[in-house]
């Protein structure tokens, strides 16, 4: 579509953004500066400057300054661009002929700005624009002698020394159209440019989404391994923010707990060592294992390396997922043993443990003989409760679902454990309930009543005879319900942390190692986790997160 006024033909209307518009504005201005500097000095330099001379200056400065800010205002409008740069032009051509006229005709000083103008006219319009605005100029030049006669009353002679009509219409026409070959060029260099402006920005955007929406953590360092980009992945992953750190070093951006990751980049960077698919161990803001998957690379530019670039990816889940795969296979294999190995120590057991009862009720027992019968007979039931845990674990039983108030089994379960004998006198039970009323999850009561007991037995024993033990529910993300049991016990050390939940693995004494084994595996056949935070000398706390909890209005 092509937008015209009269005599000029203008591409389509740009859009208010469109650099043109800052063209025309900058004429308005460019105009202003240069009548401010021309009209007093051609003026006053005018060999026949008298009196007059400063009505002319006064009424052109005036005039240019009032067209200056009608134009400026038309151009912050941004409407009408053809119209605009045909009103300009137009303008330019009037004043110029009119100062001419006023100051010697044909041998006025401004008769060169014609030139001028028609430069501007083919640059904004053109060659129609060049052309035309060159007819203009040289309709201006060739009515001189006639509008000088008219202002100055006298009869206006064509002057020695001058350009006479038939060379200068030639010249400006000619300087119309290079104007406007040349202003066509601009225009189509301009549109390339904003074609390319735009496909660069495009590019970028589509690299900076895809970068964002990236799982894997990306970071990039420049060759004198300052941070240039991290993206939010990387950010979550590493516990840094990119904005803070970005321009600062690398030894400054990672603290020593990423110390691994730094030295990665620096091999890359310094040594060209790059990586693929290697693994690094570093730590996490609270001081947990990081395990991470990490590949590098360098970024060169014409031979010469400009930084590195690396991917990574938090490996915790994969690690987890691996553990609990080796886990259950380990739980699986002793499990099928545990049946056969728990079904005949039964069978040894039963006659032996009812054999010795019987020889305590029969037998008047004293002093080391009677030590020795106890010591069978508490032996016989540390063995008979080892084969129940071994039968309990090598057997699934089915989960028969149902609505179990989380509030009242847990209570129920307490009131229990107050009168056991492993709870001491200075121990105490503290409930933190939700506010917004009562728990209900879908699952297996008795199973887990067992996992539950089984948690809180921990706690007291771990305990001794004093301290607190804290229950706390809350619902969870994705209508899960937190069930946790803190106490304020020793805790357990990192090292044996890691281990916890595996079968036979166990730091009490008498422990079989199999009750937290059972409580993990139960939890995780509802489709729940169990989990256990500890530092030593502060505590435990066991965490089950268990899935299709309802939140029930409280009571009024």
């Amino acid at each position: 579509m092509t937008t015209q006024t009269p005599g000029l033909a203008i591409a389509a209307e740009p859009g208010p953004q469109d650099p043109r518009w800052q063209g025309l504005r900058t004429l308005v201005v460019a105009r202003l500066v240069v009548a401010a500097i021309a009209i007093p000095a051609g003026v006053l330099w005018w060999p026949g400057a008298g009196s007059e001379s400063r009505w002319v200056m006064s009424a052109a400065m005036i005039g240019v300054g009032a067209l200056s800010a009608v134009l400026a205002v038309g151009v912050r409008l941004r409407r009408g661009y053809a119209f605009q740069v045909g009103l300009q032009l137009g303008i330019d051509l009037v004043l110029i002929t009119a100062l001419a006229a006023q100051t010697g005709g044909r041998s006025s000083q401004f008769v060169p700005f014609y030139v001028l103008t028609v430069v501007i006219g083919g640059v904004l319009g053109g060659l129609r624009g060049g052309v035309v605005v060159a007819l203009g100029a040289c309709t201006g030049y060739l009515t001189l002698p006639a509008l000088e006669s008219w202002a100055l009353g006298v009869a206006a002679a064509d002057p020695e020394g001058l350009p006479q009509p038939v060379l200068l219409v030639p010249l400006l026409a000619t300087v119309g159209i290079l104007a406007g070959v040349l202003g066509k060029r601009a225009e189509s260099a301009r549109a390339d440019f904003a074609r390319a402006s735009r496909e660069l920005n495009r590019v970028r955007l589509d690299q900076d989404v895809i970068l964002r929406h990236l799982t894997s953590g990306v970071i990039t360092l420049d060759a004198e391994a300052r941070l240039v980009y991290l993206n939010p992945a990387a950010e979550e992953v590493l516990g840094i923010r990119g904005d803070d750190a970005r321009g600062l070093p690398i030894d400054e951006v990672l603290p020593d707990r990423l110390a691994p990751l730094r030295a990665a980049l620096r091999a890359t960077l310094e040594q060209r060592e790059t990586r693929n698919r290697g693994e690094l161990l570093m730590r996490t803001p609270q001081g947990r294992p990081l395990p991470v998957g990490l590949s590098t690379n360098l970024l060169d530019h014409e031979g010469r390396t400009t930084g590195v670039v690396a991917v990574f990816q938090d490996l915790t889940d994969v690690r987890e997922m691996e553990h609990r795969a080796r886990r259950n296979q380990t739980l699986a294999e002793v499990g099928a043993l545990a049946a056969g190995i728990a079904h005949e120590l039964r069978n040894g057991i039963k006659p032996i443990s009812g054999s010795v009862e019987f020889l305590q009720r029969e037998l008047k027992l004293e002093g080391e003989n009677a030590q020795l019968m106890d010591l069978i007979a508490a032996e016989c039931g540390r063995l008979n409760r080892f084969v129940t845990d071994l039968l309990s674990y090598a057997r699934e039983r089915e989960i028969v679902r149902e609505e179990v108030d989380v509030r009242s089994m847990l209570v129920e379960i307490s009131e229990v454990l107050r009168r056991d004998a492993r709870c001491g006198p200075g121990v105490r039970f503290v409930f933190d309930a939700p506010a917004e009323g009562e728990l209900v999850v879908g699952a297996d009561r008795e199973q887990m009543r067992q996992v539950w007991i089984n948690l809180a037995v921990n706690a007291l024993e771990a305990m001794g005879d004093r301290g607190t033990l804290t229950v706390r529910w809350r619902p969870a993300t994705g209508e899960r319900v937190a069930v946790e049991f803190m106490d304020d016990g020793p805790g357990i050390p990192a090292d044996d942390l890691r281990r916890v939940g595996e079968p036979f693995f166990t730091t009490k004494r008498g422990g079989t190692g199999l009750g937290l084994a059972i409580a993990q595996r139960i939890v995780e056949r509802h489709g729940g986790t169990l989990e256990i935070e500890s530092e030593s000398g502060r505590g435990v706390c066991a965490r089950v997160a268990l899935p299709g909890a309802v939140v029930l209005a409280a009571a009024a």
